[in-house]
């Protein structure tokens, strides 16, 4: 990253916290079948938690929005923003417990989730609404779909008013109606998002560049799609950017959008370019592959910026 990104930036994260239960499996069961896990453990986690402490450790000031239970899974969370230094100050508490998010990871390192809302889906347009001011004092939005579709339009509204640019990682994928979508600069899904967000079944061998296009169609102004091991493709309508990730042996890949997203917010926030924001992005996400767990993977800045080097 350049000049500018040396500047701490400032990035507001609106989305979920999960209180995470995490099982090493063999291989992923199929309808019927029972198998035995070699470990488990019970971790933090959900999508905007994750990203708020990954853009943490990449340097930036981090204001995370979201909504927990009065449960011990919130005691665990908010200890977990103090001691990353994320200003959890508008996170708010009512009597649904804290979301909670279930993983299987199989001897690949690939993984399958199964997330319960709890909290996140009362988050709502008024819990966004009051925290708009520390929302507006940021360059960047990002947020995700793990609350409820009130929460998302509430804030890409306020992004979009206060002029920040707005990040919109579409996961889980789901439809979005053209009043959110409209709203929203950087679009990062995943090529199974992609897919089902560009009406295609999320197997289908549609070549990427068609399912941008058709993304940006639906009002976005950039999409930014990640691939994996195969990096990014940046399309912004005039141009279409490969990016590369560096080459990394994976152990646990369920952190790795978490990471890229909070990379590409803090560049973006630094001023960099898309392009150079989702070469950020690639090299917090491989990274984050090389460990087990999300929030323990997540890798500072000086690990990112070795790992681009080196690549």
């Amino acid at each position: 990253m350049g000049t500018d990104a040396d500047r701490r930036a400032r990035v507001a994260v609106v989305g979920s916290y999960n209180a995470g239960y995490v099982a090493e499996v063999p291989h992923f069961p199929v309808a019927g079948e029972t198998v035995t896990a070699g470990g488990y453990e019970e971790v933090v986690g959900g999508k905007g938690s994750n990203q708020a402490v990954a853009a943490a450790r990449l340097g930036a000031d981090v204001s995370f929005v979201g909504r927990v239970g009065e449960d011990r899974h919130a005691e665990t969370a908010f200890d977990l923003w103090n001691r990353e230094g994320v200003d959890a100050t508008a996170v708010s508490r009512c009597e649904e417990p804290t979301g909670v998010g279930i993983v299987l990871v199989d001897e690949t390192g690939e993984n399958e989730i199964v997330v319960v809302p709890g909290a996140n889906h009362e988050l709502g347009r008024e819990g966004v609404e009051r925290a708009a001011d520390a929302i507006g004092a940021c360059e960047v939005l990002l947020v995700q779909l793990e609350i409820d579709d009130e929460a998302v339009a509430a804030a890409v509204e306020v992004g979009a008013d206060r002029g920040l640019d707005v990040v919109l990682d579409p996961a889980p994928a789901r439809e979005l109606p053209p009043e959110i979508l409209e709203r929203v600069d950087y679009l990062t899904p995943n090529e199974t998002e992609a897919r089902l967000l560009a009406g295609h079944p999320p197997d289908s061998d549609v070549d990427d560049t068609t399912v941008s296009e058709r993304l940006r169609s639906l009002g976005v102004g950039t999409v930014v799609l990640t691939l994996g091991a195969d990096g990014a493709l940046v399309d912004d309508g005039g141009e279409r950017t490969r990016v590369p990730a560096p080459d990394v042996d994976p152990v646990d890949t369920t952190g790795a959008g978490d990471a890229f997203n909070g990379a590409f917010a803090v560049a973006l926030a630094a001023g960099e370019t898309p392009v150079a924001a989702a070469r950020f992005g690639c090299g917090a996400g491989a990274a984050s592959v090389t460990g087990f767990d999300v929030v323990p993977s997540l890798p500072s800045r000086a690990t990112v910026e070795s790992l681009l080097e080196d690549g």
